[in-house]
């Protein structure tokens, strides 16, 4: 009986993937293109159930489809995602911390689209340098020079592919939390925002940051060192932007309606595009994991007094 579950239960999963090849053949490619990383699910909830070996066959079964039905650019997008869901898929399975699991998909995802767009560049056909003439070009127009301007896009570039990775690891953990959720099957609880905790030491690094991204000019920074500020500058902005956003839903004890919240939170978002309130968002941010805002929350203390127990 269960040989007989465990044979439909994959071909089930391989019909799955099956039919979103299709779709994505038929739609031009857009699955892979805009959300590959839904291809993950299906292996992933085959392997928390019967485990990474038994998870070899149906995988092996979709990547045949894959060649079948396929291009080779999506061969391989199937090929990263079946191995991101099967490491998340037994990282449930053993109980791995969730930050575990993020680790893992963060960095696999990161690595198909460096290989995707390095390694294997001559074989889909794709130039990244003609990518990045066209870009210095338009940049050009604009009437933004830089001696090094094709350095600096290629910083951008890299950045871009590690901001890629990092949301479609948060779209892989929270949409594998519900679907598990759904399944009844059991995985490591989600943090609530009272008990996600940036490391202390960042505050610190991020004023460092924010410093020498002031002094730019008095420096006299130019080419790769100011290409690799302002990238530098820009992840500690999206952090520090984080950090703020998880204050602001942290308020909702306090704040009824959640029109409000979600009002503020695009005000927070829109704010990184206006220098002065991107300072304050940045400093806020600081100062948020620099006094651990959210944990004196939670245990009801600020300074001296009280605000009552969340």
């Amino acid at each position: 009986m269960h040989s007989a579950k465990k044979t439909t239960d994959g071909a089930m999963m391989v019909a799955i993937v099956g039919l979103l090849l299709l779709l994505n053949r038929q739609f031009a490619g857009i699955i892979e293109y805009a959300m590959y990383w839904i291809l993950s699910f299906p292996i992933l909830v085959y392997t928390i159930k019967y485990g990474w070996k038994g998870a070899m066959i149906p995988a092996a079964a979709m990547m045949a489809e894959a060649f079948m039905l396929s291009l080779p650019t999506t061969v391989f997008y199937l090929a990263s995602a079946l191995l991101c869901g099967i490491l998340y898929g037994h990282g449930v399975k053993k109980h791995w911390p969730n930050g575990v699991n993020l680790l893992i998909t963060g960095i696999l995802t990161f690595l198909s689209y460096l290989i995707t767009m390095v390694l294997f560049a001559t074989v889909f056909g794709y130039d990244p340098n003609e990518d990045i003439q066209i870009a210095e070009q338009l940049i050009q127009i604009f009437g933004f020079a830089h001696e090094n301007l094709a350095q600096v896009i290629l910083f951008y570039t890299l950045l871009l592919s590690v901001v890629t990775a990092i949301l479609q690891t948060i779209c892989v953990h929270l949409l594998a939390m519900m679907l598990l959720t759904r399944l009844h099957i059991p995985t490591q609880p989600l943090k609530s925002v009272y008990d996600i905790r940036m490391p202390h030491w960042l505050s610190w690094i991020s004023i460092c940051i924010w410093l020498l991204f002031l002094s730019k000019n008095v420096l006299k920074l130019e080419g790769i060192p100011l290409a690799v500020i302002l990238v530098v500058y820009v992840i500690a902005c999206m952090l520090m932007c984080a950090e703020t956003l998880l204050d602001i839903l942290s308020l909702h004890p306090f704040i009824k309606r959640r029109i409000f919240l979600i009002g503020m939170s695009l005000i927070c978002i829109a704010g990184l595009f206006w220098l002065p309130t991107q300072w304050i968002i940045y400093l806020f941010g600081v100062y948020s994991i620099h006094q651990e805002l959210r944990q004196k929350w939670k245990r009801g203390v600020w300074e001296d007094g009280t605000i009552g127990k969340l």
